[in-house]
């Protein structure tokens, strides 16, 4: 019988945050289903990441699976998750990340409204880690709308939760080596006519560790989301 959920937890050197965040949150799906696997993607984290994954699922159980791969960055260590989960038939992912960010006080209103929506996302209408990072996300969907003619709320938002019975031929047309893959998944579910709807959340600070992608970079990766965007075929 398939599961009810996936959590999918793309992790990269975060031992400073990766034990905290998977108890609460193990703790937070478990009074609301039991049915679920917790996948923690570990992508070729170099620090004490696995070994402290590893000490997890001795203490949680088989529900916690650890998949370790090398580097490919974050954007595409979740798609591999959210493949692995439409190959098991898992009715739904739910995307968090692995730094804190992602308070679990919110799961239930996006866990009441699962059937009525293809994809639920979160918008940071709320954000402790600064006012430089919430420029970043409204240039961004000035990006978006200008570009692609579409708008996204919060188009890489890592908290969202996504029914997979129509998921694989959206993740057929992403390229392998696109860096931003969240963003772009983003898109063509906006393109393809999913249903959407948005629940507000707070955005944390991170707990320890580093973000994928430096403030510095982000015009760069602007440049680059783009040039990569007008290749997808929809």
């Amino acid at each position: 019988m398939p599961l009810d959920l996936a959590i999918i937890l793309p992790v990269y050197n975060e031992q400073a945050s990766v034990r905290k965040v998977v108890l609460e949150w193990f703790q937070e799906i478990e009074n609301w289903t039991e049915n679920f696997t917790f996948l923690c993607l570990n992508d070729g984290s170099t620090d004490d990441t696995l070994k402290i994954l590893n000490r997890l699922r001795d203490q949680l159980g088989p529900r916690l699976e650890i998949l370790t791969h090398a580097n490919r960055g974050h954007g595409q260590t979740c798609l591999a998750g959210y493949r692995l989960a439409c190959e098991r038939q898992i009715h739904h992912i739910l995307q968090i990340d692995s730094d804190g960010q992602c308070d679990p006080q919110y799961f239930f209103r996006f866990w009441r409204l699962r059937e009525k929506f293809d994809v639920i996302y979160g918008v940071r209408t709320r954000r402790d880690d600064g006012w430089r990072r919430v420029l970043a996300s409204l240039i961004l969907k000035t990006v978006l709308l200008a570009t692609q003619r579409v708008h996204c709320a919060d188009a890489n938002v890592p908290y969202r939760l996504i029914r997979t019975e129509k998921l694989l031929p959206i993740l057929e047309k992403i390229p392998s080596d696109f860096f931003l893959a969240n963003i772009a998944f983003a898109v063509l579910l906006k393109k393809s006519r999913w249903t959407h709807h948005h629940i507000p959340i707070r955005f944390r600070e991170r707990y320890g560790g580093e973000p994928s992608v430096k403030l510095g970079k982000f015009s760069e990766k602007a440049v680059e989301l783009v040039t990569q965007l007008s290749k997808i075929k929809i």
